[in-house]
């Protein structure tokens, strides 16, 4: 499509994308979290997931998602594509609390609009330039192993926290692993392009596939240890980020502007950073119950709930006079 209706287009693709992206994250955080596993990293949990189908139909909304989001960068400007595809934080959120029938408190939306501005401030200001259309082998590897090692290293530090902080801590690993995922997608998806089927022959298809199911491993667990708040700002502000920092130095991209740019950049970090850290603790504070007698009687069996008759007390006789035996 070209002319004046190209933009108009290309931003309700974008609009698209994040709708179908941020219910696809909600579809699957509610599934995850109801999957009954004693482990608090399941490494099977992707074969788990597979046989429920909510979280199969939400599998094919990021596939819906990606498609669109495809279709939106190849008719669209990146720097006005990008943040509106970044919006789907913000949906994802508003949907989660009205699927939970909760809403959200001020400061949790303070918090998530802080990150989404962060993210959609430092996406329009790093937009790079120039660059190489492939990374080597070895510097992509290397940027993998940099995943795994950061990824273990998370995974480590989760399994001894609880609830909120083992999401923050998966979310801070998967979100390193997606950003190396996408460098790692840059250079196959050019390679399918150009070469066709001798791409299976690259071994970095195969270091894409296994970064991959690594990221969405980390993903899934991240949404089984708390809600959505506690996981996916972090993993939607890192994703972007280490993706830029590999097309600096993987891709050999540049940045225009100057002090000016980094000052933006830098702030914008530090915006999203506040509301990560304030959506990860207001997760993490229980909402008040004033009346515990309704909360009780929902969670407990219906004869639980329901009063228990008590049998009348079985009035004793009075004992009986014994006679004194005849001396």
């Amino acid at each position: 499509m070209t002319g004046i209706l190209a933009q108009p287009a290309a931003v309700l693709l974008a609009v698209a994308a994040a709708i179908c992206f941020a219910g696809a994250n909600v579809l699957q955080q509610r599934v995850a979290s109801a999957l009954p596993s004693q482990a608090a990293f399941d490494t099977g949990v992707l074969m788990r997931l597979f046989r429920r189908p909510l979280w199969v139909l939400g599998f094919a909304a990021i596939i819906a998602s990606i498609s669109l989001q495809a279709a939106a960068l190849g008719t669209g400007r990146l720097v006005v594509i990008e943040p509106v595809l970044a919006s789907s934080l913000l949906v994802a959120l508003a949907l989660s609390s009205w699927v939970e029938r909760r809403r959200m408190r001020p400061v949790q939306w303070a918090a998530a609009i802080a990150t989404f501005a962060g993210l959609a401030a430092f996406l329009v200001a790093s937009q790079p330039s120039g660059g190489q259309q492939v990374a080597g082998t070895r510097q992509l590897g290397l940027a993998a192993l940099g995943a795994f090692i950061l990824a273990g290293g998370a995974v480590l530090i989760a399994v001894r926290l609880h609830s909120v902080r083992r999401a923050l801590a998966l979310g801070i690993g998967g979100g390193v692993a997606a950003g190396v995922t996408d460098a790692l997608t840059k250079t196959v998806a050019f390679l399918a392009g150009s070469r066709q089927f001798a791409v299976f022959a690259d071994p970095r298809l195969y270091l894409l596939v296994v970064v991959g199911l690594m990221t969405y491993t980390m993903q899934q667990n991240g949404y089984r240890a708390a809600a959505l708040a506690a996981f996916l700002p972090v993993f939607a502000v890192l994703d972007p980020v280490v993706g830029s920092l590999l097309g600096l130095f993987v891709y050999h991209e540049r940045l225009g502007g100057g002090p000016a740019r980094i000052v933006v950049e830098s702030a914008a970090a530090i915006l999203a950073t506040w509301g990560i850290a304030h959506l990860a603790s207001t997760s993490a504070t229980p909402v008040p119950v004033t009346d515990p007698g309704p909360q009780i009687a929902a969670v407990l069996p219906v004869h639980a709930a329901l009063p228990v008759p008590v049998a009348p007390p079985v009035p004793v006789p009075p004992p009986v006079p014994v006679p004194p035996p005849d001396e």
